[in-house]
């Protein structure tokens, strides 16, 4: 596992789900920032024979997302012979690094720009790609079931990672030595999503040991009974020899959300602080594979199925919540 200190920034659940009702530029990774020139698609490509159902593409896929979106994947391949859509899974950073060089007609990825990509397109006046939104994730921070803390607050993961010096140990003095903070590595969309969420787009401040991958992460925290690893509800949900740890935190009206086990009913309700859109994003805004590609991973009634007996939510659902305790 690497270092990332040197790297530079670029009680059970109380709600049930009871029912679902379903009806140009190039850009080059350098130390961390990213070079654009003014390349075009191909106007000679086959692209321009295909429809949204028929035709041939390489789409790509965030890798931390891409063994649990298989499935989804295979339902597309099956419903429509005529067409050939490969999937190729690539860290979330070259996956963008490859729209934003419009190498790649279509992204899933599971975070939303980062700053330096963000302000880019702004700096060229390029605007958004078309995105559709197709499940809602979450970060989660796992730990094996005995690890001694099963709260923590988003106030203290945000001080955590952006405040030098700051410690687990300072702000729980029930532990022993300081845990193993486990993520894969900066190109990750985990990575990602912690510069996103927890540290205002600055470089962590506290020590992190990358992984290169989140299967990676997944193994070495269920190793060690002293380690924490970030990941996504949909790698952990399912998975009984680990514990996700409850998020207390203020909501956009100042109240008090009090930690919650990470279930897809919260993310739902808005209870739990970070949720995460898995997305397509897409070169072009026009109907043709790519978007009926996207399209169907959002709409489809099997896929909708599929994230939510697998713990995420699906995009474009309705949802029956019965309390069952407060």
């Amino acid at each position: 596992m690497q270092n990332a200190s040197h790297l530079p920034p670029l009680k059970k659940h109380t709600f049930r789900i009871i029912t679902i009702v379903v009806c140009g530029v190039i850009a080059v990774v350098l130390s961390g920032t990213l070079l654009f020139s003014c390349d075009k698609p191909d106007p000679k490509s086959s692209e321009q024979y295909e429809t949204a159902t028929t035709g041939k593409v390489e789409l790509l896929c965030d890798e931390s997302i891409a063994g649990f979106m298989q499935p989804t994947f295979r339902l597309f391949d099956s419903s429509y012979n005529d067409a050939a859509v490969s999937i190729k899974a690539v860290s979330a950073r070259e996956a963008m690094t490859q729209l934003f060089g419009t190498k790649s007609r279509g992204v899933v990825i599971a975070r939303g720009y980062l700053a330096d990509e963000d302000s880019l397109l702004k700096a060229n006046k390029v605007p958004a790609h078309a995105s559709t939104i197709i499940a809602t994730d979450a970060l989660v921070f796992a730990v094996q079931r005995n690890f001694p803390l099963d709260t923590i607050s988003l106030t203290q993961l945000q001080r955590l990672f952006s405040e030098k010096g700051a410690t687990l140990r300072e702000m729980f003095p029930q532990l022993k030595t300081e845990p193993t903070i486990i993520c894969p590595d900066s190109y990750s969309s985990e990575y990602g999503n912690v510069l996103l969420y927890l540290t205002k787009n600055a470089a962590p401040k506290h020590v992190l040991s990358l992984t290169k991958n989140a299967a990676e992460a997944k193994a070495a925290v269920l190793s060690n009974p002293n380690a924490i690893a970030i990941g996504y509800l949909s790698q952990f949900a399912r998975d009984a020899n680990l514990k996700m740890l409850k998020i207390g935190f203020q909501d956009s009206t100042g109240s008090y959300v009090r930690p919650k086990a990470v279930h897809q009913s919260y993310i739902v309700m808005g209870k739990y602080p970070l949720p995460i859109k898995i997305q397509g994003l897409l070169l072009e805004d026009r109907r043709n594979l790519p978007w009926g590609y996207i399209t169907f991973l959002r709409n489809d009634v099997r896929t909708k199925e599929y994230f939510l007996k697998n713990g995420i939510v699906p995009e474009g659902a309705r949802f029956n919540l019965i309390p069952d305790e407060e």
